[in-house]
């Protein structure tokens, strides 16, 4: 449910029906379509909203959140830049809120009428930082294990006590963090309560042979949604004035990379289907974590991302979209292990997992020459501050060292921890996302995002990818899937994305990969 809910748990009550039918399902003929209205655009650059890694072998990556105030007035969380920019409901800024030395990487945000909750996922220990509006850090408080990064954490929320929820995996799993008054209260729930209501969603499992179903169980009532493709995401969104509520639903095929087809749907309170609105995603410009928000309004609000601008939209409902995935191949079916034959000289699965393991498990002491030595044109990864233990293996770009010589190059020897900058020093050391994947296959030299197709072949969906298997996007990034989760994989990966800057073992929803080509190694063991 993301932030959005948060926001709405908050103030839904106090609105009331004043603003129903405020932003009703436009109705149109079978399968047209309606366009949303552009509120107001943001520059990129200093000014606006900052990219990063717009270049040749890196993942361009930029806001990671966004949510709407109860005053109506716009946050978003603008990751590469490493700040909060607050804007009025017509576009104006309202400030910014700078972070740097305060958080290491964005994950996602909350607003209520007195406080901001930032998610910094990207610190060695993830953390929710409490602020006051004009951005004063009130307080700090350290997520605990069980609730991190390798357990799927992937945004927060607050309740409709006033309580700080974690989600994991999209929504799919919520814990209550912190209690109304700001105390660690940690107590997993069955899913979200509006004005008394439980609300819970249960994803479709790509693993199994009902790949293309899920449900959303509203008290009682259960509402079941289906998808002619892979039902990769279903979570909450929020709530309208009038009772109704908002799910997002994600639907995965392959034709060539994957592909999402994301809709917001809109429900009564008995389930009866009310309009739907898509989001176009293969028009972002990069990938937006939290990209859907519900005003107190009852409007939905997407932030989209361009090369040159960003534009926050107010979504408009209709009562049938037409189908933009590819129809399903005749024949085709869900997982079914390996559908190719035994190869000579294979690498076995257990052996490329437990090689992945053992990058994101590293640890080694840095000595301040290793963190902050000179080293001409290289940009320190941001999770290192200074001498140290550190997990992991710092990203470093156009490196592939392995675990064993990566240690070997740090304390007592003089190189540096890493490299986020694209372009390859001999002082700094560690492995970008391809590198990665090169040792993992255990190829005999670093292979690319554009090579890697060489020694790989084209899985034909994603439900049959297995631990050992790759998401290629050229010229860009790769992951390795370590395992399917509720609305989205686990994959390691070496990653600038979200400022992680090291090898992660994260959870990825299906819309960050949007794009990405599932590929098997040639010379994987059957």
């Amino acid at each position: 449910m993301s932030k959005s809910v948060s926001l709405m748990l908050v103030f839904l009550v106090a609105v009331g029906s004043l603003l129903i039918g405020i932003f009703p399902a436009v109705a149109t003929s079978a399968g047209e379509e309606i366009s949303h209205e552009v509120v107001f655009t943001i520059p990129v650059g200093q000014d606006g909203i900052e990219y990063e890694g717009e270049h040749p072998e890196m993942l361009p990556w930029g806001p990671t959140a966004f949510t709407v105030s109860p005053d109506g007035s716009f946050w978003i969380a603008d990751a590469a830049g490493n700040r909060l920019l607050h804007y009025s409901p017509a576009g104006s800024s309202l400030g910014m809120v700078n972070l740097a030395g305060q958080v290491v990487g964005i994950g996602d945000l909350a607003v209520t009428r007195s406080e901001v909750w930032v998610l910094d996922i990207a610190s060695v220990i993830p953390q929710v930082l409490r602020l006051s509006p004009e951005g004063k850090l009130l307080e700090r408080y350290e997520i605990p294990e069980g609730l991190r990064l390798e357990d799927g954490l992937s945004g927060i929320a607050v309740g409709d006590q006033g309580e700080v929820l974690i989600e994991r995996e999209g929504g799919a799993s919520v814990s209550r963090f912190l209690d109304a008054g700001g105390r660690v209260d940690i107590l997993p729930l069955p899913g979200y309560t509006h004005r008394g209501q439980l609300y819970a969603a249960r994803p479709a499992n790509l693993a199994s042979g009902d790949a293309g179903r899920g449900f959303i169980t509203v008290g009682e009532v259960q509402i079941e949604i289906t998808t002619t493709h892979s039902l990769g995401g279903l979570h909450l969104l929020g709530f309208h004035p009038d009772g109704s509520f908002y799910v997002v639903v994600e639907e995965v095929a392959v034709q060539g990379a994957i592909q999402v087809d994301q809709v917001v749907r809109r429900y009564g309170i008995a389930g009866d289907l009310l309009g739907l609105a898509r989001i176009p995603l293969a028009e972002q410009h990069t990938y937006v974590a939290h990209n859907l928000a519900v005003g107190p309004d009852g409007a939905v609000y997407a932030l989209i991302t361009r090369p040159e601008r960003v534009e926050v939209w107010r979504l408009r409902f209709c009562h049938a979209l037409a189908p933009v995935l590819p129809p399903v191949p005749a024949g085709a079916s869900g997982s079914d292990g390996d559908v190719r034959g035994a190869v000579l000289a294979c690498v076995p699965r257990s052996s490329m997992m437990s090689t992945a393991s053992g990058y994101r498990n590293n640890s080694k002491y840095l000595s301040a020459t290793n963190t902050d030595g000179a080293c001409s044109g290289r940009s320190k990864p941001r999770y290192i501050g200074g001498a140290g233990v550190y997990p992991s293996v710092a990203y470093d770009w156009g490196g592939w060292d392995t675990v064993s010589g990566y240690n070997g190059y740090m304390y007592p020897n003089t190189y540096q921890a890493g490299d986020i900058n694209t372009s390859m020093e001999s002082c700094s050391r560690g492995t970008d996302c391809s590198g990665f994947v090169s040792r993992v296959w255990q190829l005999p030299y670093k292979y690319s995002t554009r090579t890697l197709p060489n020694v790989s072949w084209q899985l034909p969906s994603v439900n049959y990818l297995q631990p050992g298997d790759i998401m290629n996007k050229v010229d860009s990034h790769v992951v390795l899937f370590s395992g399917f989760g509720a609305n989205g994989i686990y994959d390691y990966e070496s990653t600038t994305y979200n400022a992680y800057d090291r090898v992660v073992y994260i959870y990825s929803s299906w819309s960050r990969l949007s794009g990405y080509v599932p590929r098997r190694y040639n010379n994987v063991c059957p």
